[in-house]
């Protein structure tokens, strides 16, 4: 039996669909692009912003999802197309990894001199 899924996860799978569902090239104004490059156009290409996919949502209108690793959060950013961001929502990664959650020994960084 899959555990209850909360709002926050429905939420982003009825809009854009079970993470890794949405496509690896997106077409905006009619230039292939792929999520790193989407990144890029942006300014979204971080080393603990991970892309998953991407898609879209009607004219003019697009999103691409992404593991925000500092947060441990899966977001979503909804885009027109001049890249301007006209959307967000997101939701702890916990959501899809239920108890295994705990199992994952998670990287910790501390930018004050403390160890990983």
């Amino acid at each position: 039996m899959e555990p209850k899924m909360t709002l926050s996860r429905r939420k982003i799978e009825e809009r854009y669909g079970k993470i890794g569902t949405g496509g690896k090239v997106l077409f905006v104004g009619g230039v292939p692009m792929g999520l790193s490059k989407l990144s890029r156009k942006m300014m979204m290409h971080y080393e603990d912003l991970i892309p998953i996919d991407a898609g879209a949502l009607g004219e003019d209108r697009y999103w691409i999802r992404y593991y925000e690793g500092e947060q441990r959060k899966v977001m979503v950013l909804e885009f027109d197309r001049e890249f301007e961001i006209v959307g967000e929502t997101g939701a702890d990664i916990m959501d899809w990894l239920g108890d295994d959650y705990f199992r994952i020994r998670w990287r910790v960084f501390c930018p004050a001199g403390g160890e990983e």
